[in-house]
């Protein structure tokens, strides 16, 4: 398969409004939604990917985090998060339905977690409902 070169920068108001469309597609958390807060991935100009971050008291969080589906097992998520992980200046979290994905990225799956990602948790087990079970992962910084 021919990939073409990804772009990871900061969403631009075009962006963002194509983001909050997806999102809502995606039915990812689409709470709060403030455009500083995204990265976008693009490929020829065009959005292919974005990731939010969200700054809590004492952790960064890492949420709505989507791919195109045309574009999606080309690496596209995996460089939005390598970046996130790289600019980020607090523990990093997440709350998500699929950790071996990100377990394969060096996060791993936590009982104990800041009261932000309880509360997140809560949010997506009761309004985010989804057959697969939802878990709280923590990137230890190196």
């Amino acid at each position: 398969m021919n990939y073409q070169k990804t772009i990871i920068e900061r969403a631009t108001d075009i962006d963002f409004e194509n983001v909050k469309k997806y999102i809502k597609q995606f039915e990812l958390d689409d709470r709060n939604l403030i455009k500083q807060q995204f990265l976008v991935a693009k490929q020829k100009e065009k959005l292919v990917g974005f990731g939010r971050i969200l700054k809590h008291n004492g952790c960064d969080e890492f949420c709505s985090l989507g791919v195109i589906e045309a574009k999606r097992c080309q690496g596209i998520a995996r460089q939005l998060i390598e970046h996130r992980i790289k600019i980020s200046t607090q523990p990093i979290y997440m709350v998500c339905i699929i950790p071996e994905y990100f377990m394969k990225l060096g996060f791993i799956i936590v009982k104990d977690y800041p009261k932000e990602m309880q509360l997140k948790l809560d949010y997506c087990t009761s309004v985010l409902v989804v057959p697969e079970n939802y878990v709280v992962l923590h990137y230890p910084k190196k």
